[in-house]
């Protein structure tokens, strides 16, 4: 019974980064990109990307899939760093990478807190150059999940200072190499831009046709049997963004698993539309509260477009309708329809 309990546990993912090297998909092009900057000399690579599209789970998969003898990677967050002065976010930063790899407790000594507030510089001078011959490696590369967490803070805070701390910190010490990922356009990062002027960038977007479609089969392959139509229909609701395609297959699951009954039809997508919208509500939220008011605007007026449709047209289902309708109903509820929501 334990078996067949494990064996049909919900494989999907949702909630949290992909750590699991078998059950994340695409971004070869992408850890090309990286590599190839990497290898050239690019000593900051900036990533960004809208809310939940898996900038998270790229950073994890990194150390996974860039292979590069004399690079070690350092996974750091933070999240939840903003208002923290820059002493206590080295120190912080410091007890991460060394607890990325258990056998360096022994080997590294940590500057307190305070040694780091009276000398940032510690980090850079010091504790780098440590973790380096630690690890035996040329460079230390640091994955800064939550970069732009930082900004827009008082200049008191741990942003006023770390930006332009890093940006002399890769000046000083040509062995550190950052990839900071912010969740925001660049161009709404002024400061960032010109700070990091020269730094390539590189957008982590939705996943192309074919990585999305092993995202769906792969992780309940002998499982569950997905008719093509149903691909097309998760692929329809989705357009290959990875979180809302892992809700839509873990409340598909759920249902399959719940009716013992494991082949996936385009009905069944589409009766399982409210379930996910429920499992995802969390995720929802969070990706809500981060787009911009004219985003918000516009996709209010969208989700209302098909709801008045069926009001006047009870026999007709169809969720389809043109980009134009939307603008069109705001234009008619007398929005004036701006560039930015254009």
């Amino acid at each position: 019974m334990s078996y067949l309990i494990e064996q049909r546990r919900n494989p999907y993912i949702i909630g949290r980064p992909i750590t699991e090297p078998d059950r994340f998909f695409g971004r070869d092009r992408l850890f090309e990109f990286i590599a190839d900057n990497l290898l050239q000399g690019a000593q900051v690579i900036l990533l960004h990307g809208q809310r939940r599209i898996g900038k998270s789970s790229v950073l994890a998969q990194i150390p996974r899939s860039i292979d590069l003898q004399e690079f070690a990677f350092v996974p750091l967050s933070l999240e939840g760093d903003s208002r923290k002065p820059i002493g206590e976010v080295l120190h912080q930063f410091a007890r991460e990478a060394v607890q990325q790899f258990d056998w360096l407790k022994t080997q590294i000594t940590i500057p307190s807190v305070k040694a780091f507030q009276r000398d940032p510089r510690l980090f850079i001078r010091e504790f780098i150059p440590d973790l380096r011959k630690a690890l035996a490696v040329e460079n230390i590369v640091l994955l800064l999940d939550e970069f732009d967490a930082l900004y827009n803070l008082e200049v008191d805070d741990a942003a006023g200072h770390l930006f332009h701390f890093l940006q002399e910190g890769v000046y000083e010490f040509p062995h550190l190499y950052l990839i900071p990922v912010v969740g925001r356009q660049l161009d709404d990062l002024p400061m960032m831009l010109s700070l990091f002027r020269e730094a390539p960038n590189q957008e982590v977007g939705l996943l192309d046709r074919r990585s999305a479609e092993q995202l769906i089969t792969i992780p309940a392959k002998g499982i569950l049997e997905y008719d093509l139509d149903a691909i097309d229909a998760i692929l329809e609701l989705s357009a290959g963004h990875p979180y809302f395609t892992q809700v839509i297959c873990f409340a598909l699951f759920t249902n399959a698993r719940a009716e013992d009954r494991w082949r996936i039809t385009r009905a069944d997508v589409r009766a399982s539309v409210e379930r996910a919208i429920e499992l995802g509500e969390g995720g929802l939220g969070w990706f809500w509260e981060g787009i911009p008011l004219p985003e918000r605007v516009v996709f209010s007026a969208a989700a209302e477009v098909p709801r008045a449709r069926q009001l006047e047209h009870p026999e007709i289902c169809s969720l389809d309708f043109s980009e134009v309708e939307p603008l069109e109903l705001l234009r008619d509820c007398g929005v004036e329809l701006t560039e930015s929501i254009r």
